[in-house]
């Protein structure tokens, strides 16, 4: 007999690799064997697949049937190999399928088969049928639970079935087969949030500054004494953030798919993530776990917020270990025998209190603490790690009885669409480009794309000299006024946009060492 191939595809972590399924038999004992690099689950198939062709009533031949998976250098993880290897089998026990089957052979197939031949929903199968686009794969065979996850990518036919008897009628008769087309519309905007701007009474400055914020990945510290709201306006934050592209939910998409936190109620990601993290949480935890290169925290808060509580609480290796993400917008984990790169590209929101007992500089309540607790307390906080937020925030807190106040203030609806009017401006700034936000623009494209009038370069000059800022801290006060300035509808920053920003850069409540 001669040697017959299906294709199929696989992902390591978010890397996509095509795989070809190859089968052979001989005259031996009958038996089923799997070759090269299958993982455990997959040695297991082979008791699957008999169980599968004995119940759609086909008989194997009393031969020696090999299965080989290539490339060799890819490890072969999980069951979804099932089908494509059930097909090769069966197209090589009915050779003239593929001369009446071209379809076939410009067709991928992931299922997991149950032992009836009924079929099981995939895994992770989001980033690979992305990935084989590129490989020029248009029709798809998937199991009907994996439907709503690909629907909406366009240029794509979905062939769904239950049951293994319809590829097999497919195959043999030409029919028994449902297609569907991709690209269906999806609803990306979600108004349905837990807190809304307008339910935080008072607090306009801060309100003001996490605006600034939304209008596109600016990093932000809140440092107040307790009771000033600072856990519900990070939460808050999320109401007016934009909605979501159809390609960045696809890219948040796949990250959640490898971490098996899709499923057929929840198949994509519409809404932004927001990640609050405990400060109890390990190294690992956040940024990736070594062993199995698997991604966590960081990359799981891709396109938007990462937010940390009690900032002081948290280990100084976890604190340290986000600069070069803050920086690199991505992280790579690296083992010996392979290396991996997640995008981590978040607006990282972090809450602390000024001091242990959280009362230095309040305005009603005396501080407790000795000087030197208070400098120890804050030097958790690298001066590095603050350099690389954008919004430093240190505002009193309001009193008590201002949440009984009916003083109506906006809502996040209203912040929501000044942040959409920056949204657009900056859309159109960085058409065609690589850049997304004016917190990406690059040191070398900076002058380009903030242009400042005299009065307002004078203002940073000043300022960089009295305060003696560093050159990432003086890029950063430049960006956080280009989106000030988008805020307002203006083409170039003028003085109240840097003034507005340098105010950003606060410490206050920081005592130098």
């Amino acid at each position: 007999m001669p040697i017959f191939k299906v294709n199929t595809f696989t992902n390591v972590w978010l890397n996509g690799y095509e795989i070809l399924v190859e089968v052979d038999s001989s005259r031996a004992l009958p038996s089923i064997e799997i070759v090269w690099l299958p993982y455990a689950s997959i040695k297991e198939s082979k008791e699957r697949l008999r169980s599968v062709f004995r119940n759609v009533w086909i008989d194997l031949p009393p031969r020696r049937i090999i299965l080989n998976l290539s490339p060799s250098d890819i490890r072969k993880v999980w069951t979804r190999f099932d089908l494509p290897m059930a097909v090769a089998i069966f197209v090589m026990i009915s050779d003239w399928v593929l001369k009446n089957n071209s379809f076939i052979e410009d067709s991928l197939f992931f299922w997991e088969l149950w032992l009836d031949g009924s079929i099981r929903r995939v895994t992770w199968i989001l980033p690979s049928v992305i990935a084989s686009l590129k490989h020029g794969y248009k029709n798809f065979f998937v199991p009907y639970e994996n439907i709503d996850e690909l629907k909406y990518i366009k240029w794509i036919n979905i062939i769904w079935l239950n049951h293994f008897s319809q590829i097999v009628n497919f195959l043999s008769k030409g029919f028994g087969i449902d297609i569907i087309e991709g690209g269906q519309s999806l609803s990306t905007l979600d108004t349905n949030f837990d807190v809304d701007f307008q339910d935080i009474k008072w607090h306009l400055i801060a309100k003001r500054a996490l605006t600034i914020a939304a209008a596109w990945f600016h990093n932000l510290l809140m440092i107040w004494t307790p009771w000033t709201w600072k856990t519900m306006l990070a939460k808050a934050l999320q109401s007016i953030l934009p909605p979501m592209g159809f390609n960045e939910i696809l890219e948040v998409s796949q990250i959640y798919s490898i971490l098996w936190m899709l499923d057929k109620y929840n198949p994509l990601m519409i809404n932004r993530p927001f990640r609050h993290v405990h400060h109890t949480a390990s190294k690992i935890s956040i940024v990736g776990w070594w062993q199995n290169l698997v991604p966590w925290e960081i990359s799981m808060s891709h396109k938007w917020i990462l937010f940390f509580d009690e900032l002081p609480e948290f280990p100084s290796q976890v604190l340290e270990v986000l600069r070069q993400p803050l920086e690199d917008k991505s992280i790579v984990i690296s083992r010996v025998n392979w290396s991996v790169e997640y995008p981590a590209n978040f607006m990282f929101v972090a809450a602390m209190n000024p001091c242990k007992c959280w009362y230095y500089k309040d305005i009603e309540k005396q501080c407790i603490c000795w000087v030197n607790d208070v400098k120890r307390y804050q030097s958790r906080i690298s001066w590095p790690l603050l350099d690389r937020f954008d919004i430093i925030l240190d505002i009193p807190r309001e009193k008590t009885d201002v949440i009984l106040d009916k003083f109506q203030t906006d809502s996040s609806e209203v912040l929501r669409n000044k942040v959409l009017v920056a949204l657009e401006i900056q859309n159109e700034r960085f058409k065609n480009m690589s850049i997304s936000s004016n917190s990406n623009i690059t040191s070398k494209d900076i002058h380009k794309f903030i242009v400042m009038d005299n009065e307002a370069e004078s203002l940073l000059k000043n300022a960089i000299k009295s305060l003696t800022l560093s050159p990432r801290v003086i890029h950063r006060i430049m960006k956080l006024s280009r989106t000030i300035a988008d805020l307002e509808k203006s083409e170039k920053v003028m003085t109240n946009h840097i003034a507005e920003a340098i105010q950003y850069r606060s410490k206050n409540m920081f005592i130098e060492n």
